[in-house]
């Protein structure tokens, strides 16, 4: 992990009454991905949307006017870090600023407010302490002898993934479907939410880890003639460490997920039969 740089635009956040449209605007427009951040309004749970950039690293924020962002004022709200927010807003109101919004920590201090210099304009501050570095990913990656339409087909379609990788699922993988999942080794319910979903190239859904969500990013992209390399990268856009033993185990998962879908579309053969009942029998 670095430390912020204090004076630095760190984050930037946009509130609107239709998140969700502003969200597939951006994702077009800028390029961005999205994660969705679990919401609440009273009792009404919702999503929020966390903006990432190529690499996955994100760079913002897509946010429902409402629960905690009711106030937020119109517009991108620009973060800033600051060596100490408490007296920076009393700064702001001396030299003729207004605080809007502040928001604390656990323990009573600042964690970030959100102000408004004295022509008008809105921004934020705040001491954010450590900058977040990337959590591990697993990864694998794989060449399959069919053209990027079929892999696809052969990803979302429940009905197809039975032969090579789950044994049910209450739907098919579409943009912002919560699904379950089960295995045929396994005797247990899995929820997965489905993320994006752009026909033939990616397919992007988050299931939980130790109170984490994980996202499972799948890539296809054309290679030679009809052939199609799958790319596959599972992390969790907080940075969070699921730890060493989860990297190596999803890394082979995934690698086995590969295998299994590649047995099936080449030569019909459901490969999976019979090969990870010794995980069951340990459990």
């Amino acid at each position: 992990m670095k430390k912020y740089v204090t004076g630095t635009f760190i984050f930037a956040d946009l509130s609107s009454a239709d998140a969700g449209r502003l969200r597939e605007f951006y994702q077009a427009v800028a390029g961005w991905s999205s994660t969705g951040v679990p919401m609440k309004d009273g009792e009404a749970d919702y999503e929020d949307y966390m903006m990432n950039d190529a690499e996955g690293n994100p760079v913002g924020g897509v946010c429902y006017a409402r629960g905690t962002n009711q106030d937020v004022p119109k517009g991108w709200m620009m973060y800033i870090q600051v060596d100490n927010a408490e007296q920076r807003m009393e700064d702001c109101k001396k030299l003729g600023g207004q605080v809007v919004k502040v928001a604390h920590k656990k323990d009573g201090s600042v964690y970030y407010a959100m102000l408004r210099d004295p022509e008008g304009n809105a921004f934020g501050i705040g001491d954010y302490g450590e900058q977040p570095g990337a959590g591990p990913a697993a990864k694998a990656a794989l060449q399959i002898s069919k053209p990027p339409a079929a892999v696809f087909e052969a990803i979302v379609d429940p009905e197809q993934m039975k032969h090579y990788f789950i044994s049910s699922s209450t739907g098919r993988m579409e943009a912002g479907a919560s699904l379950t999942w089960r295995f045929p080794e396994f005797d247990m319910n899995v929820p997965v939410q489905v993320k994006e979903v752009e026909k033939p190239s990616l397919v992007s859904f988050g299931w939980d880890v130790n109170g984490h969500e994980m996202t499972a990013t799948i890539r296809l992209e054309p290679f030679g003639d009809g052939a199609t390399v799958v790319k596959i990268e599972e992390a969790s856009a907080e940075g969070y460490d699921p730890g060493q033993e989860w990297l190596v185990g999803n890394t082979e998962g995934w690698a086995n997920f590969l295998s299994c879908m590649k047995a099936w579309l080449e030569y019909g053969v459901h490969l999976r039969v019979g090969a990870f009942g010794f995980r069951k029998e340990s459990k």
